[in-house]
């Protein structure tokens, strides 16, 4: 690999301002989740969007088992949810609060910016990540827009 290459990208890269979200799924009456921020709109006809997974991430292996899963858009006053599903420490704490959980469907945060169901229809592997493919199943959205936002290593609101 390029290091040249590989650092211009990072520093490309974190100024890209990005939304910031939860991805969910549940498994065997396991709800599971983490923070991502490439998830993409795909094709409005059918509804549908892409997320993409990092291979060495915990729920990797799971994901590509499930029917289903949600993009949790985060709220700008949310990035404690960011900061705990990112942080594998804090794993037993993550939906204690504040969420939908019948593992029926994926785990829904009940105050989020947006929350989207999917049904998982494709993935793609390629580098270090998986991409999901997603036709929309269900819509929830949050009246206000203030997405929490992440740029250049940092939590903000797009009105910053």
């Amino acid at each position: 690999m390029d290091e040249r290459l590989s650092e211009g990208f990072k520093q490309a890269m974190r100024r890209v301002a990005s939304t910031v979200n939860v991805i969910t799924i549940c498994v065997d009456g396991q709800p599971m989740g983490i923070t991502a921020t490439a998830m993409s709109s795909l094709a409005m006809d059918p509804p549908s969007l892409l997320v993409c997974i990092n291979r060495a991430a915990a729920m990797h292996g799971s994901f590509k088992d499930v029917t289903h899963f949600g993009v949790n858009v985060l709220h700008h006053d949310q990035a404690h949810f960011a900061q705990m599903f990112a942080d594998r420490q804090k794993a037993d704490l993550r939906f204690a609060d504040g969420w939908h959980l019948d593992c029926e469907r994926p785990p829904r945060l009940l105050d989020a910016q947006a929350s989207i169901l999917c049904r998982r229809i494709d993935h793609h592997q390629f580098g270090t990540h998986s991409i999901f493919i997603g036709i929309v199943e269900d819509v929830v959205v949050r009246p206000d827009i203030d997405p929490l936002v992440y740029l250049d290593g940092k939590y903000g609101s797009w009105a910053d």
